[in-house]
């Protein structure tokens, strides 16, 4: 369950870089035990801190005098209030920011001056985080992120039942599929159809392919809308042959059993 939990949140921060997901797994494997989670490599070098979210444990985060940290919240997370220790000294204020999950509640802090030290606790509709703030000389934690295993685990368990649905028998498939070339990251590890809809099963990759198809007949290539459901990748039709492209990469994929088939 734990590797499934580290795989899942590892394809949902893909776009961090390196040092980022090694804090983050050293995070996940005492995410449920109570610990003091800094933020001070992110800061030294100025870059988005991901915290994997511990109701037990107390997140260090580090200010800047005449610059502002941004703390976001989980999309559609609603703020019920946010309580600072020193409220002289440090600022902060509330304001709301779109993103393609849904509107982000936002707290920007900033200090008025060097070597400060409080506490921050921001209780929401579904959580309470507890923070320690903290004003540097010279480095600080642009943007504050938290990432939600436990939710994160639930939403996927709810795309897959969602595709299984979507699937219905198991006996009318058609998995008499081939392709190219297995050699590039997004070659899907299986595909087939219910006569209706194509299902290709791709990795978690970081770059989607685009998808084409060639109708019998036509000297075009077509370009083919697909849906995303967990793995899964749903294309609303069948067809005899298709390719999928990445750059310059190419995989072909072809329907051995399309002869025998009507659309």
């Amino acid at each position: 369950m734990k590797i499934k939990k580290i795989a899942t949140i590892l394809s949902f921060i893909m776009a961090t870089n390196m040092y980022a997901s090694n804090t983050i797994l050293e995070q996940i494997t005492t995410s449920k035990k109570p610990v003091v989670i800094s933020g001070i490599r992110e800061a030294k070098n100025g870059v988005q801190t991901n915290f994997v979210y511990n109701e037990d444990a107390m997140y260090t985060i580090y200010c800047r005098v005449n610059y502002l940290t941004a703390i976001m919240l989980a999309p559609n997370e609603q703020i019920i209030s946010v309580s600072g220790g020193d409220t002289a000294r440090w600022q902060k204020s509330q304001s709301k920011t779109g993103s393609r999950e849904g509107t982000r509640e936002v707290i920007y802090i900033k200090p008025f001056s060097i070597g400060l030290k409080t506490n921050l606790i921001i209780n929401t509709n579904k959580r309470m985080y507890n923070i320690n703030l903290y004003s540097a000389k010279e480095w600080y934690n642009p943007v504050i992120k938290w990432l939600y295993p436990d939710e994160q685990m639930k939403i996927q368990q709810l795309k897959e039942k969602t595709v299984i649905k979507t699937m219905g028998s198991l006996e009318n498939h058609n998995y008499n599929y081939t392709i190219s070339t297995k050699k590039y990251d997004f070659a899907p590890s299986t595909i087939f159809d219910d006569g209706e809809k194509t299902y290709f099963v791709l990795k978690n990759v970081q770059e989607l392919p685009v998808f084409y198809i060639r109708d019998k007949g036509s000297k075009v290539d077509q370009l083919v809308n697909f849906r995303i459901q967990g793995n899964y990748y749903i294309v609303d039709r069948i067809f005899e042959e298709g390719v999928l492209k990445l750059g310059n990469k190419r995989i072909v994929v072809k329907n051995k059993h399309y002869r025998y088939r009507g659309e």
